[in-house]
C-alpha cells in the first residue's frame, strides 16, 4: 500500500507540475490564468491529504514496531555497493541488494518485505536477470553475451547508478543516519534533465589504467644455473584475477613436470619493477595453436603467424600468504568490434618487453613499458575477416612483449601483441598483434561455444576440467618433442 500512495503522490505531483509548465503558453486565455500562488497552495493541500493518509495506514502499533519496519525495508542513505558478491555470500549487503531487485518485477527475488542476508539460488537469479536486462552496460563492455549472476564491478556501478536515481524518486526506500527521522510534506522542485557533457578518456588515464592490468609472466627451471627465463606479458580481462596472453609463453604451464616434478615454475609478477607477486594455473591454451606449433618448442627464435596464438591464465593465490589476494584485480575490459580498424588511429600499447636484457636482470630490474602507436595496415587469415594488425614500431617492440596489450582510444583492450619483424632498432621493426575478435573466433571454433559464455563459469571449475580433459593430450605433444620422441 505504501509503494500505490507514493505513486499517487507522485501522479498528483506530475500533474500539477505540467499545469506550471504550461503557463507561459496559456497567458493569453483567461481560461487559464491560474496564478503560481494558488498553484503552490493546491500542491501543499494534496500533499498534506497524501501525508495524512500515509499515517493513518502506515502507523505500526508501536516504536519498536516502526524502528523494525524501518531496519528491514530501507537501504542507509549512504550505503553503496562495494563488494563482491556471489553465491554463499551473507551479510547486510546481500540483503540491500535483494531490497533493490525486489523494486522491479522483472529483477524480483523474493516478495519486498522478506529480504535476508543470505545469496542463495534466487538472488542468483534475480542478478542474472538484471544483468540480462543491462546487457549493454554490464555484458557488452566485458565482451559477455551471457550472464553470470556474480555482483561485479560492472554490475554493481549499475547497481549504485540506480540506487542515486531511486534515492530522487522514492526516498521511502533509504534511510537516514538520525535516529528519529519524521516526515514532512516539502514542495515539489523541477530538476532539469540535461546533464553535464562527459569528459573525454586521455591516454594518460588510460595508460594508468592499463598498467596496473599488466602483468609478467615469468618461467625459470628448478636447476637454475645459466638458463635464461622465459619472459612474456599479459593483461588482466576479469576481476577474478583471469589474465589473456600468448599460447607461445603459456605453453611453458604445460611443462611444468616435464621430467622430474615441479621442474619449471612460472609466477606472475606486477610493479615497476616487476616483483613476484601471484601464481596462476593454465585456464585454457588454444589446442589449434599447439597442434599446429608444437614442433617450434625447441627452436631459440621460433616464428609463427599468430593464428589461434592465445591463453587464459587463472590466478590462484600469492606468493606471499601474508599478503591477502585482492578480491578483486584491476582490468581492462575488452572490445572485440572491429571498429578501431575502419579508419587509422592512435592506440596504446603497453608489456614487459625484455629483448635487451639478460636473465639476472630480467628478474630484478624488468619495467613495464608503454607507447602511443599508430594502428595500421590489417590482415586476415581467410581473406574475410580482420585477424591481425600493424602497429608499427616503438620501445616496446622486443622479446618478452608478446601477451602485451593494445588499448584504443576508448580504453578497450583491442588487441594482444603476437609477433615483430626482425631489424637491429625497435623503431625500425613492425610490431603485430591479433585482434580480439579474432581471439572469439578461433576459441568459438575450438569449443563451440561463446567466449563470454565461458567467463560466465566459474573461473576454477573450468581450469580444473580443462587441466583433466585437454591438457593432457597438450603435454604429451610437447614431452614427445622434447625427447626427441616422435608424436
Amino acid at each position: 500500500m505504501k509503494f500505490v500512495i507514493k505513486s499517487v503522490e507522485t501522479i498528483l505531483i506530475t500533474f500539477v507540475l505540467v499545469g506550471v509548465g504550461f503557463l507561459g503558453i496559456a497567458k493569453s486565455s483567461p481560461v487559464y490564468a491560474v496564478s503560481l500562488e494558488e498553484l503552490q497552495a493546491k500542491i501543499q493541500t494534496l500533499l498534506a491529504q497524501i501525508t495524512a493518509l500515509q499515517t493513518s495506514l502506515q502507523s505500526p502499533s508501536s516504536p519498536v514496531q516502526a524502528q523494525s519496519q524501518i531496519a528491514n525495508t530501507s537501504i542507509p542513505s549512504s550505503f553503496q555497493f562495494v563488494k563482491t558478491l556471489q553465491t554463499g555470500s551473507r551479510g547486510t549487503d546481500v540483503r540491500y541488494l535483494q531490497i533493490l531487485l525486489n523494486k522491479d518485477t522483472a529483477t524480483r527475488v523474493t516478495v519486498p518485505g522478506s529480504e535476508t542476508e543470505y545469496f542463495g539460488k534466487l538472488t542468483e537469479a534475480g542478478v542474472r536477470q538484471f544483468q540480462r536486462k543491462y546487457e549493454s552496460e554490464i555484458l557488452s563492455p566485458a565482451g559477455l553475451s551471457f550472464p553470470t549472476g556474480t555482483v561485479d564491478s560492472r554490475t554493481r556501478a549499475k547497481l549504485n547508478t540506480l540506487l542515486l536515481s531511486t534515492r530522487t524518486e522514492d526516498s521511502s526506500l533509504f534511510t537516514t543516519t538520525s535516529a528519529h527521522a519524521t516526515s514532512q510534506p516539502v514542495a515539489p522542485t523541477i530538476t532539469s534533465s540535461l546533464s553535464l557533457p562527459v569528459k573525454p578518456v586521455s591516454f594518460e588515464d588510460i595508460n594508468t589504467k592499463t598498467r596496473k592490468a599488466l602483468v609478467n609472466i615469468i618461467c625459470t627451471t628448478a636447476q637454475g644455473g645459466s638458463f635464461s627465463p622465459l619472459s612474456g606479458s599479459g593483461v588482466i580481462i576479469d576481476d577474478r584475477g583471469i589474465i589473456l596472453t600468448n599460447a607461445h609463453v603459456a605453453e611453458y604451464f604445460l611443462l611444468k613436470d616435464y621430467l622430474v616434478p615441479n621442474l619449471i615454475n612460472c609466477v606472475i609478477r606486477t610493479g615497476e619493477p616487476a616483483r613476484n607477486a601471484y601464481k596462476a594455473k593454465l585456464m585454457y591454451i588454444s589446442p589449434l595453436w599447439v597442434e599446429e606449433n608444437y614442433m617450434t618448442i625447441k627452436e631459440e627464435a621460433p616464428s609463427g603467424t599468430g593464428e589461434h596464438d592465445f591463453a587464459l591464465l587463472l590466478i590462484t593465490n600469492g606468493i606471499n600468504p601474508n599478503i591477502p589476494v585482492p578480491k578483486e584485480f584491476p582490468m581492462v575490459d575488452i572490445d572485440s568490434t572491429d571498429t578501431t580498424f575502419k579508419t587509422l588511429g592512435d592506440a596504446l600499447v603497453a608489456a614487459y618487453p625484455a629483448g635487451f636484457f639478460g636473465g639476472v636482470t630480467i628478474q630484478r630490474d624488468l619495467y613495464p613499458m608503454s607507447s602511443l602507436v599508430r594502428t595500421g595496415k590489417v590482415f586476415s587469415f581467410d581473406g574475410k575477416t580482420i585477424d591481425t594488425f600493424s602497429i608499427g614500431g616503438s620501445p616496446v617492440a622486443q622479446h618478452g612483449s608478446s601477451g602485451g596489450g593494445v588499448i584504443s582510444a576508448q580504453g578497450k583492450l583491442i588487441g594482444l601483441i603476437v609477433t615483430s619483424t626482425d631489424a637491429e632498432t625497435t623503431s625500425e621493426r613492425d610490431l603485430h598483434a591479433i585482434t580480439m575478435s579474432h581471439i572469439l573466433r578461433s576459441f568459438k571454433k575450438d569449443t563451440g561455444h561463446d567466449f563470454s559464455e565461458m567467463l560466465s563459469f566459474n573461473p576454477l571449475l573450468t581450469a580444473k576440467s580443462f587441466e583433466e580433459e585437454v591438457a593432457p593430450a597438450l603435454t604429451k605433444l610437447l614431452e614427445d618433442t622434447l625427447s626427441g620422441e616422435k608424436p
